[in-house]
């Protein structure tokens, strides 16, 4: 706007330039003359300012246009910075819930670990006891066996017995005299609980080879045992077959199922040919077994 008013102060001095040479050229020639070379040199700066401003209308142009251009570059930036902030914003979110699931599953799998670690801790520990009464257990029978051997008379009955049953060995009750012996004189009494129905379980488990028994600390507690129906330390537990349930022993009933089981097991590997020493030392280490069967019915 202030350019065409500009334009317009320039025709209105160029009309004002002519109407002035009008009226002097009326008063002389010398006058004239000089009133027409002053209105040829107005002439000449007008053209000039308006060239001039048609130069600064046309930069203007240019410029406004420039300025519209870089208003477009900016608004375009401002939007790529928006689109970019906001999907920073998305993975940003992603990784943090990524991170947090990953420390929970890591977590997870510590404790996890830990209770794998004093499970197996316990159990190596129960273990090791087991097999430290195992070995006592053993060499008390070592020692037994070789006082037996040197100083004992053998019943020869009892050898003949033994010798007989060699040829066709079975671990059934009637099968010989020697089985039927053992049964009357050491298994039956052995096995013989107030819980009558549970220790004719026990018998055919042993016999069936289906006894499971391990150590199950009460941690002072007193319990009930299963076989003997007294409140007592129940150390131990048994479990008849697979599938069974778990029945809570005391020592005194583990130690009389464990001298049953001790000879079933003896009897077993010589019926499959798995004892290798003479038959001497066989029918030794049944007495010393039959003994330790009367060892434990007595809590000895």
């Amino acid at each position: 706007m202030e350019q065409s008013f500009f334009a317009d102060a320039i025709l209105d001095h160029r009309q004002d330039l002519s109407d002035s040479h009008s009226v002097d050229s009326a008063f002389s020639n010398d006058s004239g003359i000089v009133a027409a070379h002053e209105v040829f040199e107005h002439d000449l700066t007008a053209e000039k300012l308006f060239n001039e401003l048609q130069r600064v209308k046309e930069d203007l142009k240019s410029k406004d246009s420039e300025v519209r251009r870089a208003h477009e570059m900016r608004d375009n930036t401002n939007r790529e910075i928006e689109d970019l902030t906001a999907s920073l914003f998305e993975s940003a979110h992603s990784m943090v819930e990524q991170a947090k699931y990953a420390q929970a599953n890591a977590e997870q799998k510590l404790k996890n670990s830990n209770q794998t670690i004093e499970a197996l801790t316990v159990e190596n520990s129960q273990l090791k006891k087991t097999v430290y009464e195992l070995k006592q257990i053993l060499n008390s029978c070592r020692s037994s066996s070789d006082m037996s051997t040197t100083q004992n008379s053998i019943d020869n009955i009892l050898s003949r017995e033994f010798t007989c049953w060699e040829e066709k060995p079975s671990i059934e009750r009637d099968s010989s005299v020697f089985m039927h012996r053992i049964y009357n004189e050491d298994i039956l009494p052995c096995l013989t609980f107030p819980n009558a129905d549970l220790s004719s379980k026990v018998l055919a488990a042993i016999e069936t080879n289906d006894v499971v028994m391990e150590v199950c600390h009460s941690k002072g507690n007193m319990k009930t045992c299963s076989l003997m129906g007294e409140l007592c330390q129940c150390d131990y537990r048994i479990r008849l077959g697979e599938n069974s349930q778990w029945w809570l022993l005391s020592r005194l009933a583990r130690n009389r199922i464990a001298a049953v089981c001790d000879f079933f097991t003896f009897i077993r590997h010589v019926q499959c040919g798995l004892v290798k020493i003479d038959a001497q030392s066989r029918y030794n280490k049944v007495i010393e077994l039959r003994k330790q069967m009367v060892f434990a019915r007595l809590g000895l």
